[in-house]
């Protein structure tokens, strides 16, 4: 299971889609390595970053959603504002989230966003691992990483999705979340990995936390990678140091912030200050945002249903749903949110990217008023040229909430897709199984051992997301074969 569900924090590539788009700033300059105190390019100024970050901010919300726990929220927060003040800038706008997503990541934007996702949060044991991953994104942020790969326009993706590279043709149908995701996803180099690695370190440090704590992270994230034997968790992407390698950095440089910032006692490794905060957070995917099954794409929460066709592929994010087919060579895309016409939102889709109509009008679909469009569209094909796509699109009103289904393909290919995009479109309604209204997604469950025993006799695996009980070890930093003492906080999955 984890091996399925789990992408690395620290890998920066993966699969997903890639959004062709330029990339302009107007100015050049220097910035100071906070690590060397060295001056280093950057085309952005720091109001740049920080207007930069925020444009990013907003889409990256609309896209993943925000974890909904605000005691979680505020516990993250008030973490990430203590370790900021002792970074090199405390004074950037800092801003912490945690992104509902199980995928086990951690980022940063320039200008101070940090985001953390409720899946690293699951497989962290301590509050000092969690103040050296976030002390990680506060590096990149006040070291400028992010904002240094932009300026040479290093674009990659993150691994949370597709792998079609048919959607490097789909901006005419993302709308706004399309230069969100091309702010956030640049390259680090492996030397600003290592850097970010140090200043992670030496914030916790400053902040009285035991740092060297998260070299046991590094060691679930190396279990994490060896489990899965080269399957669904991608290779770790080759400018980031290897978990191995920092293990033992992260305990050389402990050691010597250790003694930059002498205590009396380091802090933060206590599960019971962290572990509580995880008690009752959703883990996996939640079924409750979306979820196939049959054939069918259910939505309980906006109640909506519609095909997805045989051996297609699917990505469910926060307002907007992505299939695609194995061959690459076609997508469909559906978005929710608005309270628009259907008429006026076809015509603005029309207007906004010059599409040439081709048949359409007014309709009815699963029993909403609805406006159906063929047209052709002429996009750029990457290689600086045009290519024609033609997309068949659906603008439904169901309850005040407007759904754009987007079904497109190159204009040779579309006949082939055409029944398909129609089948999909035309499939949309009103979900009434009280089964599928009714789900509910698995649960982290945090326990006291009843007693003295080993760690594969105190935890229950769940059959349901297909989470094993070495899946539960990793989980809690464990060998099945460890003696647990009696009243020891552990971690399991409740379905």
């Amino acid at each position: 299971m984890v091996k399925d569900l789990i992408h690395s924090w620290g890998n920066r590539g993966g699969r997903f889609l890639v959004i062709a788009v330029v990339l302009v700033c107007g100015m050049s300059g220097c910035v100071t390595d906070p690590v060397t105190g060295s001056k280093k390019f950057s085309l952005l100024s720091r109001d740049q970053e920080i207007a930069l970050g925020q444009q990013g901010d907003s889409q990256i919300v609309a896209q993943y959603g925000v974890y909904d726990d605000p005691a979680v929220a505020s516990y993250v927060e008030g973490l990430g504002k203590s370790l900021a003040a002792k970074s090199e800038d405390p004074n950037y706008p800092y801003t912490f989230r945690v992104l509902n997503t199980p995928v086990v990541n951690a980022f940063a934007l320039p200008g101070g966003w940090v985001y953390i996702t409720r899946g690293l949060m699951a497989y962290l044991q301590d509050e000092a691992q969690l103040a050296v991953v976030m002390g990680h994104e506060i590096g990149h942020v006040n070291a400028h990483h992010t904002a240094r790969q932009y300026s040479t326009q290093q674009l990659t993706s993150l691994g949370l999705g597709l792998a079609s590279i048919f959607f490097e043709k789909a901006r005419p149908f993302l709308g706004a979340a399309q230069t969100g995701l091309q702010l956030l996803f640049l390259a680090n180099s492996r030397d600003d990995e290592r850097e970010a690695d140090e200043l992670g370190v030496r914030y916790a440090t400053k902040l009285g936390y035991q740092a060297g704590e998260a070299s046991k992270f590094f060691e679930t994230l190396q279990r994490i990678e060896d489990q899965s034997q080269g399957g669904a968790l991608p290779t770790w992407q080759s400018t980031h140091p290897d978990p191995g390698e920092r293990v033992v950095n992260v305990q050389t440089l402990t050691a010597k912030y250790q003694q930059q910032y002498p205590s009396a006692q380091y802090t933060g490794t206590d599960p019971e200050q962290y572990l509580p905060h995880l008690n009752n957070m959703v883990f996996g995917e939640n079924p409750r945002q979306g979820f196939v099954q049959g054939g069918v794409f259910y939505q309980p929460d906006l109640q909506i249903q519609f095909p997805v066709p045989s051996g297609w592929q699917v990505a469910n994010f926060a307002t907007q749903v992505q299939m695609a087919p194995a061959a690459g060579d076609a997508a469909i895309i559906m978005t929710a949110g608005g309270n628009t016409d259907p008429t006026s939102a076809a015509n603005q889709f029309i207007q906004g990217n010059n599409a040439q109509v081709t048949s359409g009008g007014p309709t009815t679909i699963g029993g909403f008023p609805a406006y159906q469009i063929q047209s052709n569209l002429n996009v750029d094909d990457g290689n600086g040229g045009t290519t024609v796509l033609t997309a068949l699109s659906a603008f439904i009103n169901k309850n005040g909430i407007l759904y754009v289904f987007h079904g497109y393909t190159t204009q040779a290919q579309f006949g082939t897709y055409a029944s398909t995009f129609q089948s999909v479109e035309g499939g949309f309604a009103q979900v009434t199984n009280q089964s599928v209204l009714s789900v509910q997604p698995s649960r982290l469950q945090v326990f006291h051992a009843p007693r003295t025993d080993q760690f594969q006799a105190l935890v229950q695996p769940s059959a349901q997301l297909n989470f094993s009980v070495n899946d539960l070890a990793i989980m809690n930093e464990r060998q099945l074969t460890d003696q647990v003492a009696a009243g020891t906080s552990l971690k399991q999955v409740q379905p």
